[in-house]
């Protein structure tokens, strides 16, 4: 008997992980990043899928521990996985039957209902969601940007960098520059976030470079300047933004700021 139920526990583990992986592999495995060349954009997948692979798993670490003291619910819970497998199979068969029409209809449909999960924080129902289009539409822009926007609300600092470099790239690839400052703006606040100051700089800098008078990046790079004790440039960037908007309330304190370094 305990022979039996060890294999139990380890078939319902193994079919657990299956379940993840195929919940996350689709999706990021159709990415076509080789269409952008010169970049070994393999290792965006790749570095992605382990990390929340890694994530998904340790979480389901502790409820194997508890499988033991549930004898009553093992059947129960294997059966429902079986369910979920063959759902998933079912679904990921009858998607790749689309029509274009039909794809751009659930498209349209996913991205309205991830904006809402978003702003309702439900983020993990709209990273679901977005991977799901990009599934469908993998030169989807908006739905790489805002599956960056989803990691970093979610504090996937390194997720969401990974995926909105890939969105920049992806811009550039289809000449789409209107939404090249926005995403290098996040990528500032994220490697900021992350501590990387050089990189968090360079990234503004480039945003400016498509907006030069648009006042958040230039309120990021005097904070930037700032914390860097870079002076000359905490100047230049405060009478910039004076001359831009001079109604921002922050003038003060950071004039206060620059006369301290």
């Amino acid at each position: 008997m305990p022979t039996l139920i060890s294999i139990i526990l380890i078939i319902i583990c193994l079919l657990v992980i299956l379940t993840i992986v195929i919940k996350k592999f689709p999706a990021l495995a159709i990415l076509d990043v080789n269409n952008i060349p010169g970049q070994k954009e393999t290792r965006f997948k790749e570095n992605i899928m382990k990390a929340r692979l890694e994530r998904d798993l340790a979480r389901w670490g502790n409820i194997f521990m508890k499988i033991k003291n549930l004898v009553g619910r093992r059947l129960g819970f294997f059966k429902s996985l079986h369910i979920k497998l063959k759902t998933l199979a079912d679904h990921y068969k009858k998607s790749k039957k689309l029509s274009l029409s039909e794809r751009q209809e659930r498209v349209r449909i996913l991205l309205t209902e991830a904006d809402e999960d978003t702003k309702n924080e439900n983020l993990n129902s709209a990273e679901t969601k977005l991977i799901e289009i990009i599934r469908l539409d993998n030169q989807n822009l908006k739905a790489f940007r805002d599956l960056g926007d989803v990691y970093y609300l979610a504090k996937k600092y390194h997720e969401a960098k990974q995926t909105l470099e890939y969105a920049l790239k992806l811009a550039a690839n289809l000449k789409e520059d209107k939404a090249k400052p926005e995403i290098n703006f996040v990528l500032a606040e994220i490697n900021q976030d992350l501590g990387d100051l050089e990189a968090s700089l360079n990234y503004i800098r480039e945003a400016l470079e498509f907006e030069a008078n648009n006042p958040r990046y230039l309120d990021l790079l005097l904070e930037l300047s700032i914390i860097k004790k870079d002076k000359n440039s905490a100047v230049a960037t405060l009478a910039k933004l004076e001359e831009v908007n001079p109604e921002n309330n922050k003038l003060e304190e950071w004039q206060n700021r620059i006369n301290s370094l």
